[in-house]
């Protein structure tokens, strides 16, 4: 019997097609797989890089941050952790081509904001029931204390024209004293004339002229001084409203300008007089010596005279002596000045003792604020390498109120002032983040003097607010400029002495603040320490009064959290990455948080080699490809 192999033959052939096609789908599904591989041994690659974040900076700082040498040092971590996943056997061989970081943001990153995220991330579980102030009652006192600011500034221009203004009154004072000394040479010039004595009168009328000629200089004095005054007000002609009492001196139109400009025309008319009251006694006086003439000639042709009678009497007797009765009844149309400075006694001494008071607050502001006995940080912070000095991005992202809030609670908790107990080498460091400075001297005092403008302006805004203190403040001025019917200068000194009533009642808030006490925000009528009185004992003592120490209210560093708040947000997250990496380095000189990465973003090639391809029964029917590529993208921040 002849055997056939036809069946053998196609179910030979059919398995192996099917067992091609089974072998595949395997390789399909084990690329697949390969592919899933090298994507976890890259994101494992990099939660183990991420795991070695700086220790010392989370533990003192909780900021997580991972310190590395270069990018390329960074690269070379990844591709050892990547290549500890690729040298395991399995049905996966790979082999890393090219592992590349595409993104690499550290610390410093978009004008630290960054960190802003990682400290309100942080701050935002169990901190909140702590905070000193909630987010909108801190907008509400940081709102107050921009107000505050911005009278403050106000106060302290004024404070200066006030003194402007003095000077004015100076000009003024030797403008009326001038006119004072011309109706005095007037009086001289009618008594002479009553007298008919010609040269005396002329005498009197060349001291008149001569004072009179002073006039022009002292009247552009003022005019220099007063446009002083509208340069530092940056007004052309014309004052605003607000300006006030200022506008009667500087205004085209002001009273007090006006009142100077009336000398100048009074004085211009008087001398047109004086003119005409000399040609009119130099016509009487050339009559009367024709006259004279006339009746000796007369008299020496008379036999018989007497040479006496002929040169004396005679002519005397005839002719009589000169009379300037007319160029007196010229002159009596004199034009009076109604021009009177009129000053108190010991108006003087209490303007200095305010004006001393003010140069307290400008010069030794630290002295007379700081309890007896407390010494000032001498440390000085590096000059060169700080994250705000090389840091070069910009700010994206402005944190709301509530982040600001917390960011600010996290600088108080984390970072010492003034008044901490905890000892640092740099020991100002919140002021360090307000003032920028670079030594903690120049930023106490930097501090110092923002907190006197502050409660400066608080203050002035509550004595505006109150009548009897402006009432008080008025009746000083009076006595001060002992002026009548000048009321500008009155309102302008009046308000100069709230001023520096304000600035007197800031520097014992300040003192009561760095004794370790409280101030409130808003003070009421009980809570004002200060009265005129001790306000201008303080200018005789040269020193800050001691009151009893107030516990309601904010504490220093409250007020500082709130100055905060009027610092630019990019700036402050760069100077807190200035505190975090000067105490960093006093352990380890080569940290640097430029150095800290916050996110990693990685993309890896490599090529994986086929399996089951490579099988004789799947050759025939696949291309010749030998490996294959493989990508993958991962991403890492804290």
């Amino acid at each position: 019997m002849k055997k056939r192999g036809e069946i053998t033959v196609f179910l030979s052939l059919s398995l192996l097609c099917v067992f091609a096609l089974l072998c595949v789908m395997v390789e399909s599904a084990r690329m697949a797989g390969s592919r899933y591989y090298f994507q976890t041994a890259v994101n494992g690659a990099l939660d183990n890089l991420f795991s070695q974040y700086h220790r010392e900076l989370w533990k003192k700082y909780r900021i997580l941050g991972l310190p590395y040498e270069s990018q390329e040092e960074i690269g070379s971590r990844l591709e050892s952790y990547v290549q500890k996943y690729l040298e395991v056997e399995n049905w996966y061989p790979i082999e890393l081509e090219k592992l590349e970081i595409s993104r690499c943001d550290t610390l410093v990153s978009r004008g630290g904001d960054l960190l802003a995220q990682e400290i309100v991330d942080y701050m935002k579980y169990g901190v909140w029931s702590e905070l000193e102030l909630s987010p909108e009652a801190g907008l509400s006192f940081v709102r107050d204390m921009e107000e505050a600011m911005e009278s403050g500034k106000l106060a302290e221009d004024y404070t200066e024209r006030a003194k402007e203004v003095q000077k004015l009154e100076k000009c003024v004072e030797k403008i009326a004293a001038c006119m004072e000394n011309q109706e005095d040479r007037a009086e001289r010039i009618a008594r002479e004339l009553a007298s008919d004595d010609a040269g005396g009168f002329r005498s009197a009328a060349k001291a008149f002229r001569r004072e009179a000629g002073r006039l022009d200089g002292l009247i552009e004095d003022y005019d220099e001084q007063a446009e002083k005054i509208r340069k530092k007000q940056g007004v052309s002609g014309k004052t605003t409203e607000a300006d006030g009492p200022y506008a009667a001196y500087i205004d085209e139109d002001g009273a007090r300008r006006l009142e100077i400009l009336e000398q100048a025309e009074i004085t211009v008319r008087n001398l047109e007089l004086l003119s005409r009251t000399e040609s009119l006694a130099d016509e009487l006086e050339e009559a009367w010596e024709a006259e004279k003439e006339e009746a000796k000639k007369r008299a020496a042709e008379e036999n018989g005279t007497s040479l006496k009678d002929r040169l004396g009497l005679s002519w005397r007797e005839e002719v009589g002596d000169l009379s300037l009765g007319e160029a007196e009844a010229l002159w009596s149309d004199f034009t009076h000045t109604t021009m009177v400075v009129q000053k108190s006694k010991g108006d003087e001494e209490k303007r200095k003792l305010l004006d001393r008071i003010k140069d307290m607050a400008q010069g030794g502001l630290l002295k007379l604020v700081l309890p007896e006995g407390a010494k000032v940080s001498g440390e000085s912070l590096p000059r060169s390498g700080l994250p705000s000095q090389t840091a070069a991005g910009k700010s994206t992202d402005t944190p709301n109120p509530l982040e600001r809030a917390l960011i600010h609670e996290y600088c108080g908790t984390f970072f010492t002032n003034a008044m901490s107990e905890e000892s640092h080498p740099v020991q100002y460091e919140l002021e360090y983040l307000l003032q920028g400075k670079n030594t903690d001297r120049k930023n106490l005092e930097g501090v110092a003097s923002e907190l006197l403008l502050v409660r400066q302006g608080l203050n002035l805004a509550q004595i505006l607010a109150d009548p009897m203190k402006r009432e008080e403040a008025h009746n000083l001025a009076l006595l001060i400029v002992g002026i009548t019917g000048i009321a500008p200068l009155i309102e302008i000194t009046a308000f100069f002495i709230m001023g520096i009533w304000a600035v007197g009642e800031a520097i014992v808030d300040l003192r009561e603040l760095f004794r370790g006490g409280c101030v409130p925000v808003w003070k009421s009528a009980e809570q004002w320490q200060l009265s005129l009185d001790g306000l201008l004992d303080m200018g005789e003592k040269k020193s800050c009064p001691e009151k009893e120490m107030q516990q309601s209210g904010l504490n220093y560093e409250g007020y500082l959290k709130l100055l905060l708040f009027l610092t630019d947000h990019q700036i402050l997250q760069m100077r807190i990455l200035d505190v975090i990496q000067m105490n960093l380095q006093r352990e380890d000189s080569r940290f640097s948080i430029s150095n800290c990465a916050y996110q990693v973003d990685i993309l890896g090639q490599a090529c994986g080699k086929h399996v089951f391809f490579e099988l004789p029964i799947v050759d025939n029917f696949v291309e010749k490809v030998d490996k294959y590529d493989l990508a993958a993208k991962a991403a890492r921040a804290y």
